[in-house]
């Protein structure tokens, strides 16, 4: 993975003066064949060229869908059969191919037979599947084939987001050298510097005892062990995930690249809700947008009409269901996701309540808005962080666990 050794930090730190060297004195006559080399030459540290050119032809077949689907010709019916149909596709090969050929859903090896490495293929479906909405949607300004292949390989983003979207990556790759590109190179360097304390000196001070409550158990009762330790894995998932966000938004902005925001203090977030408009934002943006609007739409045009809190709560409960799926193939997973799945099916049938309405309103009216925040916080952060136990912990822990637990 990048940005987690020294070595890796020299070489990347080497193009990004280049690419700043070639801005400086070639203006934009090479920028975009200079990222296009770069990203490719970077991302085979990691990746075999196999996957690599994979990746391009993929790239250029969902390039030329998006094209041809953008055109009025084109019946709506027809369009939104492409997009599903690919799709759908696409996502299963995320989760089919591993098991298929026989190697780990990590595992790195030259083996040409793997044909195509799953390292960062989820985030990379995301953008395909967003590009070909967004044609759908006729939203996209101007096509490129070349944006297109350096947006799907931008190696900052390549593992793990930020999700960004091709019009945003195209408008800055489009825009000239001068004062707006300059701008952002110190405080890109600045986010390279916080996520490089996050990582690689907050992380470490944490890790084991995120990982594992065994070492507490030396001088406290397991139930106590437990949760102490989840509370550290809270805090060791945020360093490290916004961290990497960090070092993969700045090394953009160096690049004059702006990428969207990933993460805005969720853990100070007084609601479920909340939480979720400030965790992985560009996920989260993606499982509102694309799977989230059209379950709730699809419902409301159903001959047996539901009453809307119904309609939010299944939609809740499958897009977050999804959203476990997405991030393990294992029963843990699911459970994580159907966490949170219920704890917004909860938090929105609470918040349409008379009680809460009224509730609030006289915290307001004394002065005391404080004090709902400061309890929401706390239930927020309290809910959170258990729900870690089922994305950390297989299936098999859990039930020792619960079993310590309950």
């Amino acid at each position: 993975m990048f940005f987690t050794s020294s070595g890796e930090f020299f070489v990347i730190a080497a193009y990004l003066i280049l690419q700043l060297l070639v801005r400086r004195f070639l203006g934009n006559k090479m920028n975009k064949g200079l990222l296009l080399v770069g990203n490719i030459v970077l991302l085979s540290t990691m990746v075999t060229y196999y996957t690599l050119g994979i990746h391009v032809l993929l790239s250029l077949l969902v390039y030329l869908i998006g094209k041809q689907i953008s055109k009025p010709s084109y019946s709506r019916a027809k369009r939104l059969t492409i997009i599903a149909v690919v799709s759908i596709i696409g996502l299963y090969c995320v989760r089919a191919y591993p098991a298929a050929f026989g190697i780990n859903s990590f595992q790195l090896t030259s083996d040409p037979r793997s044909i195509i490495q799953r390292l960062g293929i989820s985030y990379i479906m995301f953008r395909h599947i967003q590009f070909l909405v967004d044609s759908y949607k006729g939203k996209i300004r101007a096509y490129a084939f070349i944006d297109y292949v350096n947006f799907i390989l931008f190696f900052p983003n390549f593992l793990a987001g930020p999700i960004d979207v091709y019009n945003n990556f195209k408008r800055w790759s489009d825009r000239q050298n001068g004062k707006i590109k300059n701008a952002l190179i110190l405080p890109g360097i600045g986010r390279i510097l916080i996520g490089f304390i996050k990582k690689f000196a907050l992380v470490p001070l944490i890790y084991a005892s995120a990982v594992s409550y065994e070492p507490f158990l030396e001088t406290m009762e397991p139930v106590q062990a437990i949760l102490l330790s989840l509370v550290y894995y809270s805090l060791y998932i945020y360093l490290d995930f916004s961290g990497y966000s960090d070092i993969a938004i700045g090394s953009g902005y160096i690049m004059g690249i702006r990428t969207p925001e990933n993460f805005k203090m969720p853990y100070l977030s007084t609601n479920i809700a909340d939480f979720w408009r400030k965790w992985h934002i560009t996920f989260s943006d993606f499982l509102r947008e694309l799977i989230f609007k059209p379950i709730v739409k699809g419902m409301a045009k159903w001959k047996i009409k539901l009453p809307r809190l119904s309609v939010s709560v299944i939609g809740y409960i499958l897009t977050f269901f999804i959203c476990g799926i997405w991030h393990g193939d294992t029963a843990n997973f699911v459970y994580w996701g159907l966490w949170h799945g219920v704890g917004l099916s909860i938090y929105k049938l609470w918040s349409s309540t008379t009680i809460h309405d009224k509730v609030h309103a006289s915290l307001k009216k004394a002065k005391m808005k404080w004090f709902s925040d400061l309890v929401g916080f706390g239930i927020t952060f309290c809910f959170v962080t258990f729900g870690w136990v089922f994305f950390h912990y297989s299936k098999q822990d859990l039930s020792d666990i619960f079993e310590i637990l309950f």
